[in-house]
């Protein structure tokens, strides 16, 4: 059975003659008797009656009828959920993140947004790794770095940079660095890989860009744990300064090198595409959107 003559039928019954189902179909009134004619020699049954005046049906018509009138019944309830959808977002929203920027930014927009839309369902992965947002199933992932993946739509949201920080016991002991030079005599805490020991710092007052070449005995790949070996007098630390303004307001760690900041790039959105997103997602992207604008501490003039 062709489910477009099944619709022509349905129309036909609905409507109480094949002229009125021609017209709310759209189609000629002799297209709709081919779609009746071809649809009960698909079966090989008769469905309808007709006289000049009305359309009968015979048994077989009504049993036909009484099911397509749930079928598509449920097609207009499924259309019209699908729409509202678009419009109300809800639903589940799967979304990834590098850890601090959730623990100490995402954290409470997350719950706004959601208090904010109670139909929809969240599940954030904080993680140090790069998520494959497309095998993994993620609808969204925020990413701190340069935008190079062309599978995938990338929104930049604002800017990520680190600042130089040590304890003051640290500092006592081993002295201040005034300059980059100076950087070479003191032990650093280092972000990711013990190989990575070069960084990128950016003048403040000429922006010009000068590679620096640190060194240190431990390596983290989560930044929290470079705050704690700061705070332990361990050695300097580049750390976000979202990330240490407590520590940084209370004394317990101290900015050093302030004409300087190391630029990590951007701070992106990432999505499989713009084509056909769902209205959870568009509504959750926006929100972040909005919110990190109003955040000077994603500007790298800080």
């Amino acid at each position: 059975m062709d489910l477009r003559d099944a619709e022509v039928f349905y129309r036909v019954v609905e409507e109480g003659s094949l002229t009125s189902a021609a017209a709310r179909l759209g189609r000629p009134k002799s297209s709709v008797s081919r779609s009746l004619a071809r649809l009960e020699e698909d079966l090989g049954v008769r469905l309808l009656m007709r006289t000049t005046r009305r359309i009968h049906l015979s048994d077989a018509g009504k049993s036909l009828h009484v099911h397509l009138h749930s079928i598509f019944s449920e097609l207009v309830e499924a259309e019209a959920e699908v729409r509202e959808r678009q419009e109300t977002p809800q639903g589940h929203l799967r979304v990834t993140m590098p850890v601090e920027l959730g623990l100490w930014f995402m954290g409470p927009l997350i719950a706004e947004f959601m208090l904010l839309h109670s139909k929809v369902a969240m599940d954030v992965d904080l993680s140090a790794r790069i998520v494959n947002l497309v095998e993994e199933g993620f609808d969204l992932g925020l990413r701190i770095g340069e935008f190079s993946d062309s599978s995938l739509v990338g929104r930049k949201l604002g800017m990520m940079s680190r600042i130089w920080v040590a304890s003051p016991e640290y500092l006592v002991r081993c002295g201040r660095p005034d300059t980059l030079e100076d950087l070479l005599q003191h032990e650093v805490i280092l972000f990711r890989h013990p190989h990575e020991n070069n960084v990128r710092m950016v003048d403040r007052r000429n922006g010009k860009a000068y590679p620096a070449t640190v060194q240190g005995r431990l390596s983290v790949s989560i930044l929290s744990m470079s705050i704690h070996a700061a705070l332990a007098g361990l050695g300097l630390a580049l750390i976000p300064p979202f990330l240490c303004e407590r520590e940084l307001q209370n004394g317990s760690l101290v900015h050093v090198l302030e004409e300087y900041y190391c630029c990590d790039g951007g701070l992106y959105a990432m999505f499989p595409s713009r084509q056909h997103m769902p209205s959870v997602t568009r509504a959750f992207l926006d929100f972040v959107v909005e919110k990190i604008q109003l955040q000077s501490r994603f500007q790298i003039n800080q």
